[in-house]
């Protein structure tokens, strides 16, 4: 009887390897998690309009940038007429920032010209071009649905 006993106390008996290995599994359970949680996460407030309606195409100054927050874009006019460009930096996607005649990412310090190609990395991507039309009552819409080639204007 005392046998019996002895063989169930050594079945139940956890070993320190053993501990250890159950310890590093839950650990890296853990972490793959939040690597996971991490890597999917969406900024509160980041809900983004498809396409917007702005003002009459002739409110828009020729050389200028001006920001659209509910596209996160840029909306430029330039000789050639209005056009939009992401504010997506192509690196890590911050949001980029207009200076003079460039736009610069905070985060790492890509730079792109008024037309979106790179000056600087570590972005190695144009920034994209979205759709400018006219809507039918003469106003300026921009369209994140549809991307365009950098030479297309309204």
């Amino acid at each position: 009887m005392e046998k019996e006993t002895g063989q169930k106390q050594k079945a139940m008996h956890i070993t320190r390897r053993m501990f250890l290995q159950m310890g590093f599994w839950v650990s890296g359970l853990a972490s793959a998690w939040g690597v996971f949680r991490f890597l999917s996460y969406e900024a509160p407030g980041e809900k983004l309009l498809p396409m917007i309606t702005l003002d009459e195409p002739t409110v828009y100054i020729r050389g200028t940038a001006l920001f659209i927050p509910e596209v996160k874009a840029w909306l430029i006019r330039d000789d050639a007429g209005l056009y939009a460009v992401s504010a997506t930096c192509t690196h890590l996607g911050c949001n980029i920032n207009g200076e003079e005649d460039k736009f610069v990412c905070p985060c790492h310090g890509s730079q792109f010209d008024l037309s979106g190609r790179v000056l600087q990395g570590p972005a190695t991507t144009a920034l994209a071009h979205y759709l400018v039309s006219l809507s039918e009552d003469g106003l300026v819409v921009i369209d994140r649905r549809s991307t365009v080639p950098p030479t297309h204007r309204l």
